[in-house]
């Protein structure tokens, strides 16, 4: 049994090499064919896995105070009255906001022990003193001069210390870490304000009831935002964003129909060289037995290069065109290391909308063959 297995191989590899052009041609559109469908669900997958994972790591309500003529800054002594509501266990002043560089605009954000170990950092970053600064890959600086002007309510020049590495860089690309004084300074903020309050919740799932509770304790007006209200902006930002990415489902699409036409018309045209085959003694099994491995012969090879294509594509430790294409990034795109945890379902679901119907085609037209009277086959053939 294993060497009829074995011959049946070498013969069909023999009847694939009588045809080179067509079998590298089958091959590279179902390669390609796999890595456009594979790199969009594996690109779609991996930002919202990240993008959980990153709002996972930060608060669980954000509350802003707010005015009739926008936000405003907040108390900090609005962290002692969230304290009071039962549920509440830790409120978190936060200072950030975005300023302008003689290059491009960045977001500056106040250092704090939290919000450097919020980030999971695995290098060693140190808080920044005062003139001092940690800067994110995007963040240009002079060629000649570590000093990086900034300038919001007040202009300061701070000097860039440390980098973000590039792990962190979806959340740091842009991020500027200041001394909180300098970030005070830098945005208008008093000594006792804030930009807005990070709260965590003792039962995160129950974060909404507090709603109606922590709009009564503050003395102003305030928009509260949830983790999930948070996470579901970003999945609505990120299916605007990749709506024109979809329509590459299209071609594709049609692609597939094309592919397994063209399939059914190949073992239509070999209908002699079957009926010669069944003349001389093959068996209706090894028709079929043959036509199967030719096509496995063709399509698994091609459907894996393909999935490992589209997983370097999106995994690739450098690579930024995602960020350029979805997220906005015209010049220097972030570097994404985008988790990789769906990645076996995504291969598995792009495995078996292309492997179905092309080796249902397959077995469709050998079985139609097999069942054939050969002297038929070779009249229809010629």
């Amino acid at each position: 049994m294993r060497h009829r297995r074995y011959a049946q191989f070498l013969w069909a590899g023999r009847e694939l090499l009588t045809h080179p052009g067509a079998t590298l041609l089958m091959a590279l559109s179902m390669g390609l064919l796999t890595t456009m469908m594979a790199t969009g669900l594996l690109l779609s997958q991996a930002l919202t896995a990240t993008t959980s994972r990153l709002l996972d790591q930060g608060p669980d309500l954000v509350v802003r105070r707010v005015t009739p003529n926008g936000g405003q800054p907040i108390s900090s002594q609005a962290a002692d009255l969230a304290l009071k509501i039962p549920g509440i266990t830790e409120a978190r002043p936060r200072i950030w906001g975005t300023v302008s560089t003689p290059q491009a605009a960045v977001t500056v954000v106040a250092a704090d022990r939290d919000a450097i170990a919020r980030l999971t950092i695995t290098a060693a970053i140190q808080a920044p003193v005062r003139g001092e600064a940690v800067a994110g890959s995007g963040v240009h600086l002079p060629e000649t001069d570590a000093h990086l002007v900034l300038h919001g309510t007040d202009t300061i020049t701070v000097r860039i210390t440390q980098r973000f590495p590039q792990e962190t860089d979806l959340a740091t690309h842009d991020l500027v870490m200041l001394h909180p004084d300098d970030a005070r300074r830098l945005l208008g903020l008093a000594l006792d304000e804030a930009c807005d309050l990070a709260l965590a919740v003792f039962h995160p799932d129950e974060a909404e009831a507090l709603l109606p509770e922590l709009a009564r304790v503050f003395p102003w007006p305030v928009h509260i935002a949830t983790r999930q209200e948070t996470r579901k902006h970003y999945a609505t930002a990120f299916g605007r964003r990749g709506g024109l990415a979809a329509l590459l489902y299209i071609p594709a699409v049609i692609a597939l129909a094309l592919l397994t036409a063209a399939v059914i018309r190949q073992h239509i045209g070999s209908r002699s060289r079957v009926g010669l085959l069944k003349a001389l003694g093959w068996t209706s099994r090894d028709i079929v037995g043959l036509q199967i491995t030719k096509a496995a012969i063709v399509g698994l090879p091609a459907i894996a290069g393909g999935l490992m294509l589209a997983y370097a594509l999106v995994y690739a430790p450098s690579q930024t065109w995602a960020g350029m294409l979805l997220l906005g990034w015209q010049e220097t795109a972030p570097i994404m290391h985008l988790d990789a945890g769906f990645a076996a379902p995504v291969f598995l679901e792009v495995a078996g909308i292309l492997l179905i119907p092309y080796l249902a085609a397959v077995l469709w037209s050998s079985l139609v063959q097999a069942a054939s009277n050969p002297h038929d086959l070779l009249n229809r053939g010629n």
